[in-house]
């Protein structure tokens, strides 16, 4: 069997690509903070998110652009052209608890243009919230100045005529729930009139905000005397306001998913005439109107997420090793996923460059159960077909979290065409999800990216060089051919091998355990071994664990908390499993590993285990067998944790470094 997995992996393809991450990706050996100080002296470009809000005059353009902080270390707000020719504004708004990257347009007046305006904008930026802010006229119960928070949007120009008259067909828009909860609590409050920019004055003290109804047709209404006002007084007296674009803008985001929208209004205008020109002229009036509509559009921004993001930052705390903004050096992507305290529901945040996915739901049911059929008795080819019919299930639930996320990531996949981007992955959940076999477009997760795992350990105290340099420690009943070309002293006992890691004689940049060595349950912990290896000070080893270790359910110890442990006292990254792997599969993944490190030394850890899984994967796919089945299978269960950066740098048994 282990000869045919050679044979296969020596056919199963040509090397294209050189293996070296970008040389931009240096960058990454910041330590990262951890996300609960994200939230607090946050630089321009960090942000967590993307909003759009569409306006129709250049007054409710200049209200909004106001709130906005230039991205990164630009000047100036920035400016990007749609290929259709729509122009957005980009800044961002910086709240007490949350950042927000916002793009701004001008767009034309009517609810054709505003819907066809904001399907162009989602698809662009994939926001999560879209807002359209402005200014209306003010049917009842409102003065100049107060701001509408559209509960509906009523299409008032539905409807059939009958000989002399119009019978309505209601149609309408609605809000969306969160966004309508958070303008209902802060319209309570007078909180939101903070944010008023320039040009506030006593009288605006008094503005109040309304979350009820509004109108919108293809008319301006003027006067009271007008066949339209009758009509809305008739069919449509819960309106308190009248505008041109809401009914357009909010039926087109409700074919969204995923996206929050709102129409948000200020009085700047009375039907009744009660408008007072000479006392305020129409152009002061609606930059009144525009700025406390948007004055309350960022309060919404602001605190939309409530304190659940501080209650989520104490628990949910990336362990990135790079900065979670929009800095990050091209070709690295991070995924955060959090386990909230409701039942099955998680957090989901990625990052790459100024793009993020940040949502909330459920996984896909099959998912969840895909690990237990992983690690049961199924044959592999039963099991492949599972894996397909896993990444079906996925792909058809528009609902999944993960769905929604691969999705995204096949995106930013395809804006990088010339190099293989690294995903770093911060998982909290209780299953640990096998990212690596799910597909993103054609191709699985493990093989169109680099992946890295991550575990919440402290950040690195100094800077350490991302190479491993030395000979290699083995802990093993048998030989490893792979490993005998370098410099290593390889250990039979257990407890001997934990003391010689406590002391080392040489200095050794990789050590290797072979969990399936350890034939009888270990009955004691060896935390504490770890915890006080002089090997790891420097954080200039990283760990293989071969399969894993027989552990005592007495000792309280996990394979997963095993690694987090080796992490956390200074291993500079760690290769295990994410399930049981055959011991034959897992000692001829090994055996790969140390050839294409011999033949490609430059290539780093995470590249090394991705061509691995390109292999195996082209080979399945080019014929489905017993043999291609369990050796794909083996390799994608194969992970890297720790720092992306590394590369192993091993003393040849010659005495020469490997490089």
């Amino acid at each position: 069997m282990s000869g045919s997995f050679r044979q296969l992996f020596v056919q199963s393809g040509s090397i294209r690509q050189t293996g070296a991450l970008p040389a931009a990706m240096i960058q990454a050996e910041d330590p990262k903070q951890p996300m609960s100080a994200m939230y607090e002296g946050m630089e321009g470009g960090t942000a967590i998110n993307w909003a759009v809000i569409l306006t129709a005059l250049g007054v409710e353009h200049k209200a909004v652009e106001a709130h906005l902080k230039p991205l990164g270390q630009s000047p100036h707000l920035s400016e990007e052209i749609h290929p259709n020719g729509t122009i957005y504004t980009q800044g961002q708004f910086q709240a007490h608890n949350c950042n927000w990257n916002v793009a701004i347009a001008q767009i034309d007046m009517g609810n054709a243009s505003a819907a066809m305006e904001a399907v162009r904008a989602i698809e662009h930026f994939q926001p999560r919230v879209i807002l359209f802010v402005g200014v209306a006229g003010g049917v009842k119960d409102v003065k100049i100045g107060d701001v509408v928070a559209a509960s509906v949007v009523y299409g008032y120009e539905c409807g059939k005529l009958i000989d002399d008259r119009t019978l309505p067909r209601p149609k309408l828009g609605e809000a969306d729930y969160d966004l309508k909860q958070r303008a209902q609590a802060e319209a309570r409050k007078d909180d939101w009139r903070e944010q008023i920019r320039s040009g506030a004055t006593s009288s605006e003290t008094t503005s109040r905000v309304y979350v009820k109804p509004i109108a919108a047709g293809e008319k301006v209404i003027a006067s009271r005397k007008t066949e339209v006002y009758e009509y809305l007084q008739k069919y449509y007296d819960d309106a308190i306001a009248v505008e041109m674009e809401g009914f357009g803008f909010l039926k087109a985001t409700q074919q969204v998913q995923n996206v929050s929208a709102m129409v948000i209004r200020g009085i700047s205008d009375l039907i009744d005439g009660k408008n007072e020109d000479s006392v305020e002229p129409e152009g002061i009036r609606q930059e009144k109107a525009a700025r406390h509509a948007s004055a309350f559009a960022f309060t919404l921004l602001a605190k939309l997420y409530g304190e659940r993001v501080t209650e989520r930052s104490q628990v949910y705390q990336t362990t990135a090793q790079i900065a979670l903004d929009s800095s990050l050096p091209e070709g690295m992507i991070t995924l955060n996923v959090q386990a909230l305290m409701e039942d099955n529901r998680y957090y989901v945040h990625a990052h790459y460059g100024k793009k993020t996915f940040a949502r909330g739901g459920q996984f896909e049911r099959s998912l969840m159960d895909l690990h237990q059929q992983i690690e049961g008795n199924l044959a592999a080819d039963n099991l492949l077909s599972a894996i397909d019919d896993c990444n079906a299930r996925v792909k058809n639930s528009q609902n999944c979290l993960a769905s929604q996320l691969l999705a995204w990531l096949h995106q930013q996949q395809n804006d990088l065409p010339d190099r293989v981007p690294c995903l770093v992955i911060d998982e909290r959940t209780e299953f640990e999800i096998s990212w690596e076999l799910l597909e993103s477009g054609n191709k699985p997760v493990g093989v169109a990216f680099q992946t890295v795992r991550q575990r919440q350990i402290e950040a690195e105290a100094i800077p350490v060089n991302p190479c491993c340099g030395g000979g290699v420690l083995v802990y093993a009943h048998e030989e490893y051919g792979g490993w005998q070309r370098y410099q290593r002293q390889q250990f039979t006992v257990f407890q001997e091998f934990l003391s010689q890691m406590q002391k080392p004689v040489a200095k050794f940049g990789l050590v290797f355990i072979d969990g399936f060595s350890v034939e009888e349950p270990l009955k004691s912990s060896p935390t504490a071994y770890i915890k006080r290896s002089k090997l790891f000070k420097d954080g200039t080893s990283i760990v293989f664990i071969s399969g894993q270790l027989n552990l005592d359910a007495a000792i309280g110890l996990t394979h997963r908390t095993l690694l987090t442990n080796f992490l956390e006292y200074g291993a500079k990254g760690i290769v295990g499993t994410l399930r049981r792997v055959d011991r034959t599969r897992a000692k001829e993944v090994v055996d790969h590993f140390s050839d294409e490190y011999w033949r490609y030394p430059e290539w780093t850890v995470p590249e090394i285990l991705r061509r691995l899984r390109e292999r195996m994967w082209e080979a399945v796919e080019d014929e489905v067998s017993e043999n291609t089945c369990t050796a794909y299978l083996a390799t994608s269960l194969h992970v890297y944790y720790g720092n992306p950066m590394t590369r192993l740098q091993l003393t040849s048994a010659e005495g020469e470094s490997n490089d």
